[in-house]
């Protein structure tokens, strides 16, 4: 049987990058959809697992990116 690429399978670009909040350190993360370039930002490491998770447990697509704790940016528009 074939996976349903839809709900089978998922592929990110996954940015971390580290910064100042006060006098501690964060990690902040990104998520890009390689296909459409569309872009989910995270204010924390346990947003972006928290996303994680929900994307590959129970049916797909329910919850939203900001019940996620994310931030999407549109990608570019997909060449036609």
């Amino acid at each position: 049987m074939m996976p349903n690429e839809a709900t089978d399978y998922r592929s990110y670009l996954v940015r971390l990058w580290r910064v100042k909040e006060g006098d501690r350190d964060v990690w902040r993360a990104s998520l890009q959809d390689p296909q459409s370039g569309e872009r989910i930002s995270f204010a924390s490491l346990d947003a972006l697992f928290a996303f994680l998770r929900d994307q590959t447990q129970g049916p797909p697509d329910t919850r939203s990116c900001a019940e996620a704790g994310a931030r999407v940016v549109p990608g570019p528009a997909p060449d036609k």
